[in-house]
């Protein structure tokens, strides 16, 4: 392979996702040029990378403002928690205007006073953790919804790269076939995966916009609006966890469970302030309603501290894959790097160069990724009541 004094090569840059014409003269008349990913230019790569144009930017936070503001579940929660005080409050006045027993301090024929006053506090309660769940949620769908956008960007990232790789050997191969050394069928297939890469990049670009919108819809933000996502997750070693101190303080905080809590409350309420009038065969169903009450909460304490015991050991696993990835991408780096050197004596052909540094983009893309994956399991570690 002769070298040249000027020659143009066209880098896949990870940092664009597109193509850069890269012009190079060098004092001995070969050509050398830099296709070298910068790790922390990736990370902070924006939006309008993928696109071409200037979008405006959009943290995680006021997505997550936005999308609280326009969730019909979080104003219907919020107005429940005021709809329950002001039934507690109704309740205590009717409490307080009970007859008292002066001699054995008790209220006086009023367990209809009581017991509304007893079933209001859980609901007052009940509704405030209903509140905070539905805040947690919004916020995990949007903290999702926000980085698919990431992903899909990386997916389009990977389909222009594939699709300058197919036009490259496209070229080659009409070369080959004008000079006879190349068969119609072999250079038509040529030809067939250029079609097919760029259709895979129309609908890359489809689902990118697809992922936007799904966000948009959760801000209310209307259809086919774009913004540069500015907080891309950055992987962190992860802080040291005893799983089985965490599981013990989230089941006093899961609102799941405070449900089945309330539900052997308000079962021991029914029996205590049990109307036989109704007869006793109620009544033993009101006690058996208690005994089914209290299985359903060990049931839900047991599947809650086994489901965090997986995802905690997912994390580990995905852990361990981000270090052997850390390694791929250093061996990559290296690979590529060599491969420099030996296009610029030319003892390679460009092909081998774009794909050397095709691999070092798509580790570079899966670490982010895993980041992501990574940055949710810890929410969900955190507040696993919001997935």
């Amino acid at each position: 392979m002769k070298q040249k004094a000027a020659a143009v090569l066209l880098v896949l840059s990870f940092s664009t996702g597109l193509v850069t014409t890269v012009q190079a003269d060098s004092p001995s008349g070969s050509m050398s040029a830099n296709m070298s990913v910068n790790s922390s230019a990736a990370a902070t790569s924006k939006t309008s990378s993928v696109t071409g144009q200037a979008l405006p930017p959009l943290t995680l936070k006021q997505a997550v403002e936005w999308a609280q503001t326009n969730s019909y579940n979080t104003r219907t929660a919020e107005r429940d928690v005021e709809r329950r005080r002001l039934e507690l409050k109704n309740a205590e006045k009717e409490l307080g205007n009970s007859p008292i027993d002066y001699i054995d301090n008790e209220y006086v024929d009023n367990e209809t006073s009581w017991r509304n006053y007893s079933s209001s506090t859980l609901s007052y309660l009940a509704s405030k953790k209903q509140a905070q769940y539905a805040k947690d949620q919004i916020y995990f769908n949007v903290m999702k919804s926000y980085q698919s956008v990431f992903v899909a960007e990386n997916q389009v990232k990977n389909d222009l790269e594939a699709l300058e790789i197919a036009q490259a050997e496209e070229k080659i191969a009409l070369a080959k076939f004008a000079r006879g050394k190349l068969s119609e069928y072999a250079k038509n297939e040529s030809t067939q995966a250029r079609v097919q890469a760029e259709q895979a990049v129309e609908q890359g670009k489809i689902a990118l916009q697809k992922s936007r919108d799904a966000l948009n819809f959760l801000m209310g933000q209307p259809n086919g609006t774009a913004y540069e996502m500015v907080d891309r997750p950055v992987y962190k070693e992860p802080k040291k966890l005893d799983i089985e101190l965490q599981i013990q303080q989230l089941t006093d905080m899961n609102p799941n469970l405070w449900k089945l809590e309330d539900s052997i409350k308000t079962s021991e309420l029914n029996v205590r302030y049990f109307d036989f009038n109704n007869g006793a065969g109620a009544y033993d169903l009101a006690k058996m309603d208690v005994d089914t009450a209290k299985e359903e909460l060990a049931k839900g304490q047991k599947d809650f501290a086994e489901s965090l015991r997986n995802l905690y050991a997912t994390v580990k696993e995905n852990q361990k894959k981000y270090v052997q990835l850390e390694e791929s991408l250093r061996t990559a780096k290296e690979a590529l790097e060599l491969s420099h050197k030996k296009w610029a004596r030319g003892l390679i052909i460009e092909m081998e160069l774009k794909n050397n540094q095709l691999k070092v983009n798509q580790i570079e893309r899966q670490m982010e990724e895993l980041a992501i994956e990574l940055d949710q399991n810890e929410y969900t570690l955190n507040k696993p009541w919001s997935t």
